[in-house]
């Protein structure tokens, strides 16, 4: 399957786009069709020309496209992990997010997250695989991943407060680049400490500490 624009010819505009139609498995309405040549029958139906288009899925659609295919994909895989699971799929205006019931829920999201970020990235490369690039995919169990955030944000909030009251840096343990980047910005405009992110591969972890001079202020203003 292709979601790329393509080029259809018929007899006349309207058998191009049923060839386009065909092609992309869509209807009329889920294509934008760009008329190139109109076609002509010639004089006396010889030496005509055949009419050309350029089609291509809609943005929407192309959206809707994705998500059935990472569905397909990702309910073949917990399939074949004998997972029961109920599917639910979300195509907002550039993101898909497909949201997973099951019974097993703590076996999908596994120590972490780490099986559920796993098998997120596995259903994108697969549908990128046969789709091309696109809409990043993401996948959710039960609510797990706004709780996940929450958690964090806390984390980052409380650990700012520590690292305020005692000047000391304080460094967080090892993070996925998507929980270090939840930490940083939700201490992105918190007053008197930034965060930075040290180590590599799977060591890489956030360091909050006290922005540099404002520690010192304070310890003047206390000491006057």
């Amino acid at each position: 399957m292709t979601i790329q624009e393509v080029e259809f010819e018929g007899k006349t505009v309207d058998q191009a786009i049923e060839a386009a139609c065909e092609h992309f498995g869509a209807s009329r309405e889920d294509l934008e069709v760009e008329v190139v040549t109109y076609g002509s029958t010639g004089l006396f139906g010889l030496g005509g020309k055949k009419a050309k288009i350029k089609a291509r899925l809609k943005p929407q659609r192309i959206l809707t496209t994705r998500a059935e295919v990472a569905e397909e994909i990702l309910r073949s895989i917990l399939e074949k992990m004998n997972l029961d699971v109920d599917l639910f799929p979300e195509v907002n205006e550039e993101t898909i997010r497909i949201e997973i019931k099951s019974p097993d829920a703590g076996l999908i999201i596994g120590q972490s997250g780490a099986t559920l970020e796993a098998l997120e990235y596995l259903v994108n490369k697969l549908t990128a695989r046969r789709l091309g690039q696109g809409a990043k995919i993401i996948l959710d169990v039960e609510g797990y991943r706004d709780r996940h955030i929450e958690a964090l944000e806390e984390l980052a909030r409380k650990t700012a407060i520590q690292v305020k009251k005692t000047g000391k840096s304080i460094t967080l343990k090892p993070m996925s680049a998507r929980e270090r980047r939840i930490i940083h910005l939700a201490l992105k405009e918190e007053p008197l400490v930034k965060t930075k992110s040290i180590g590599s591969g799977e060591r890489r972890r956030v360091v909050i500490f006290v922005e540099k001079g404002r520690g010192e202020k304070r310890s003047r203003s206390r000491r006057q």
